[in-house]
């Protein structure tokens, strides 16, 4: 590998890498004012909060299995540790918009019971 290639490598890895983080903070962003909106009942609101960052983070998810199909199908991809602090942001969030629609879910039925 030259070293041109290797510099095109890492300027194209660490963009890959910056956009995860975007669009994981992005949903994160989005999670949190859920998390207000379920705080307040408002319900409707929530969804369309979770639903944004739901729509964020398959964004960051789709960048990142693109880059893991490369290596997958042979192309070798350098460690780095952006790549990977963007992987560990984007799972984070993803667990909790999972946590947060589930507990949406279990707020809505409380208050129809009220």
């Amino acid at each position: 590998m030259s070293e041109n290639d290797y510099n095109e490598e890492i300027d194209e890895l660490t963009q890959v890498s910056m956009n995860i983080l975007m669009h994981a903070g992005n949903a994160r962003d989005n999670l949190v004012k859920a998390f207000e909106s379920i705080h307040n009942e408002n319900f409707e609101e929530a969804n369309d909060s979770l639903k944004k960052a739901r729509e964020e983070i398959t964004t960051s998810h789709g960048m990142q299995t693109n880059t893991l199909q490369k290596e997958a199908s042979g192309e070798q991809i350098r460690y780095s540790t952006l790549f990977a602090h963007a992987q560990d942001t984007m799972m984070t969030a993803q667990s909790e918009i999972l946590i947060a629609e589930n507990l949406l879910k279990i707020f809505e039925k409380i208050m129809r019971k009220i």
